[in-house]
């Protein structure tokens, strides 16, 4: 019998590779109809999860598997949609991950659960929850809503986010927001650094706090802002100009570790808070 040549084994042994794990990677579409402001929920421990709001009534769910380890499940109740990586015996990783891309109508509001990610979610007008312990979380073009954000070391960035009620949580992720305003807009982190830039908008109550990180804010002169900044056992400067405080602060105004004080209407309520972090304040 001929031997086969090495190069020509090693050739046709990647092949293989390659036809079985192809065996093992399906897509599978999913499509309902719903009402107005409906509620769609995802959850995939391991994977990238992409929702984008488009005008109609109709979500729409693609779900790719890259292994016959994993399948995903999917239904509808009423005006609730909910989609589940389901693992039918013990997967790694990669074996376990599932892509979603997911087009919802932009008045719904998303869940999404999971582990490693990367989530983004955009241009919705519904409420957006967004849940993973190591996953990069982006949140674009949201407006009149509820945005949720928790993460245990996963990055966060919110971009051009109006009239929101902002909540994120965070243990070690940084957290960077561009052009985000609304009522209540709330940040929370133990060791990452926080980046604000934007004009806090009006009428808005933000509190930007960590332990360890640091806390960057960048504002337009025309800023309109009742601020207050200390950190603990860091430091705390600004070159925004700030008149008196509107009230008495309730500590110490000490040089290079607190300071205080309104722009123009001091319309937005503005809190920097750090244990031992550096608080930069800047004017763009």
């Amino acid at each position: 019998m001929a031997r086969i040549p090495a190069r020509k084994m090693a050739l046709l042994a990647l092949a293989f590779a390659a036809t079985a794990a192809l065996a093992g990677e399906s897509k599978k579409e999913f499509k309902y109809t719903v009402g107005p402001k409906p509620l769609v929920t995802i959850v995939n421990e391991y994977g990238p999860v992409s929702v984008r709001g488009v005008p109609g009534r109709q979500v729409t769910i693609t779900a790719t598997t890259h292994s016959d380890k994993v399948d995903v499940d999917s239904g509808q109740a009423g005006n609730r949609t909910e989609v589940r990586t389901h693992t039918l015996q013990s997967a790694s990783p990669d074996e376990a991950r599932v892509d979603y891309e997911v087009t919802v109508p932009m008045d719904a509001s998303v869940s999404v659960r999971g582990s490693t990610g990367p989530y983004s979610a955009e241009k919705l007008r519904g409420d957006v929850i967004l849940e993973g312990d190591a996953a990069k979380v982006q949140v674009r073009e949201v407006s009149n809503a509820h945005v949720h954000v928790r993460t245990v070391d996963g990055p966060i960035t919110l971009t051009n986010i109006s009239g929101g009620h902002v909540e994120i949580t965070s243990v070690g992720g940084d957290v960077e927001l561009v052009d985000v305003t609304g009522p209540k807009v709330a940040v929370n982190t133990t060791s990452g650094n926080i980046r604000y830039s934007g004009d806090f908008g009006a009428n808005g109550d933000y509190s930007l706090s960590n332990n360890f990180g640091n806390i960057d804010v960048s504002l337009p002169a025309t800023a309109s802002v009742d601020l207050t900044a200390r950190s603990l056992k860091g430091s705390a400067i600004s070159d925004f100009p700030l008149g008196q405080p509107r009230q008495h602060p309730t500590f110490p105004l000490t040089a290079g570790k607190a300071f205080a004080g309104t722009a123009n209407n001091g319309a937005s309520s503005v809190r920097l808070r750090s244990l031992s972090g550096t608080i930069r304040v800047t004017k763009r």
